[in-house]
């Protein structure tokens, strides 16, 4: 068994679907796993923050009290993965920070339903996302998807066509390329013996270039063009370092956000990059990371690079 998911749970149907998703992949990818329970009082809420308000009675569990449930039924489920528990006190998005640094996955889950039918990435999440040494996923809880569906604000069927699904797709920007993400992507690609997609989104300014004209149809396809070239170039070392994982390249005329949150409706899994940064204050997520963490329905992994 190589080194170990690290599952945070609270209490929440969403992190008890994380770890439900991180002990099949834990499986499959032949990790060992461990569930992670933070009890989290007012003197142990993450700073600048408010303390989490205290479940109602009949709401959601302690953390603490649901992680040898949970255990138990992830044993039963997957006998072959060792799964070990750690119940510990603090600061939760502080201790699952430095829990990061240990981990080969940080795994979460991501809350509900927004007001414009996004999910919500909560107050824990959010600083772990932007701190976390090593890749994060955030896993929704699928029966949320269902009534994402039910309400009728899912993509309709016949728009999600950009990848072959179930596989992994990657976001990719040829300005500011990064061969974290895309390592992760092939290598969980290959794990679950799935395809890959890979894709450059652009949306144009009203005005581009050095003089204020709009941008004419043929200079758009001439910059598409260039850039699908770039992505090309970048991913084709990886594909023949991975050559049994089947990959699809391709730059679209889209604004990023939302071309890979269409993509990966049905996807095994989303993969975007997050810039390392030194600074301490400001939440460190770029504007696409941020976009698809809030709205993709698929599980997303956020890779942090320098």
């Amino acid at each position: 068994m190589g080194p170990s998911f690290t599952v945070g749970l609270d209490g929440s149907p969403e992190s008890t679907a994380a770890a439900r998703w991180a002990a099949g992949t834990a499986q499959r990818w032949e990790s060992a796993l461990r569930l992670v329970a933070v009890r989290t009082g007012p003197a142990g809420a993450a700073p600048g923050r408010e303390p989490e308000a205290a479940p109602e009675p009949g709401g959601q569990a302690e953390a603490s009290d649901v992680l040898p449930t949970v255990a138990a039924q992830l044993r039963a489920e997957h006998p072959a993965v060792p799964i070990s528990t750690s119940a510990l006190e603090g600061a939760a998005a502080g201790v699952l920070t430095q829990l990061s640094g240990e981990a080969e996955l940080l795994v979460l889950g991501s809350r509900g339903l927004g007001a414009v039918h996004g999910f919500l990435v909560g107050s824990v999440a959010l600083p772990v996302v932007a701190h976390t040494r090593c890749p994060l996923v955030l896993v929704r809880d699928s029966s949320r998807t269902d009534e994402r569906a039910a309400r009728g604000t899912a993509e309709p069927a016949e728009r999600v066509s950009a990848h072959p699904a179930p596989g992994v797709v990657v976001g990719f920007d040829v300005r500011e390329p990064a061969a974290e993400p895309l390592e992760f992507a092939f290598a969980a690609a290959r794990r679950w013996g799935a395809p890959l997609t890979v894709l450059h989104g652009w949306e144009p300014p009203p005005v581009y270039g050095a003089r204020p004209l709009p941008l004419a149809a043929t200079a758009l396809e001439d910059v598409l063009g260039e850039r699908a070239t770039l992505l090309k170039q970048a991913v084709e070392p990886w594909a023949e370092r991975y050559p049994e994982v089947a990959v699809d390249a391709r730059a679209v005329l889209e604004q990023p956000a939302v071309l890979l949150t269409r993509a990966a409706a049905e996807a095994r899994l989303l993969v975007v990059g997050r810039r390392t940064r030194a600074a301490r204050l400001g939440t460190h997520i770029g504007p696409v990371t941020h976009g698809v963490m809030h709205h993709a329905s698929a599980p997303v992994a956020v890779v942090p690079h320098p």
